[in-house]
């Protein structure tokens, strides 16, 4: 992300079980959990978002890790396969509960499509399956002509990506659309840009093609720490 668009990408979608121990939970995630996944040089570039709706569903934080690997799934191996000596009780949270929507994702289609250059302080996320009768082609055609034009049109999202489900067994929405933006308030920004898409009469056509099956906006809360 920011400008990277990596083959494919690991999404964990995630809460504390134990709020009384929220603060140790968010320190494991960022001094112990993402080191030992990054030091394996298979996912890097681990960024965590914090989900601006209360009613989150579990989808509280939002984890992305990157990998350039061909295939996601095959990333995922070779992580457990690289960890796994040093793997121990000490270096897991028992708070961690994650909720499902998450899980390795490939990049779908070419180039990320943007219209500027600027610091990534929150992202709109949207899990979708194309409706019936829509099949892959059709969808990524409306995807990359209408949809992404008409998100992308009043220059407050300024970066567009889009991955697709590296599973197999239907768990999870097939697309994941990322959206990032420089402001701060995400939520609000996300607000203003559907006012503007309307005012501006764009009508990408999305309730013809997709089903949502969940969306989020998320603030940024993990900028620095965790690079390999």
């Amino acid at each position: 992300m920011e400008g990277r668009y990596p083959n494919g990408i690991m999404l964990t979608l995630a809460t504390c079980r134990n709020r009384a121990h929220l603060d140790e939970w968010l320190h494991w995630y960022a001094h112990i959990h993402t080191p030992d996944v990054t030091s394996a040089g298979v996912f890097v570039n681990m960024i965590r978002f914090r989900n601006t709706n209360p009613n989150h569903q579990g989808r509280e934080y939002v984890n992305l890790s990157e990998t350039y690997f061909d295939d996601p799934v095959e990333a995922l191996e070779e992580l457990k396969r690289r960890r796994a000596p040093f793997r121990s009780d000490d270096r897991q949270s028992p708070y961690t509960e994650v909720a499902p929507g998450g899980g390795p994702y490939r990049r779908e289609g070419g180039e990320f499509q943007f219209v500027k250059n600027a610091p990534v302080r929150g992202v709109l996320m949207v899990a979708t399956n194309p409706v019936d009768g829509v099949d892959s082609a059709d969808f990524n055609r409306w995807y990359n002509d209408a949809h992404v034009p008409a998100v992308l049109g009043p220059g407050i999202f300024q970066s567009a990506y889009r991955y697709r489900s590296a599973t197999s067994d239907g768990s999870g929405p097939s697309y994941l659309a990322i959206f990032e933006t420089h402001r701060e308030d995400i939520a609000a920004a996300a607000a203003e840009n559907q006012a503007a898409v309307v005012a501006l009469g764009t009508d990408d056509g999305a309730d013809d093609v997709r089903e949502v099956l969940w969306w989020l906006t998320a603030e940024r809360i993990f900028p620095l720490e965790g690079r390999a």
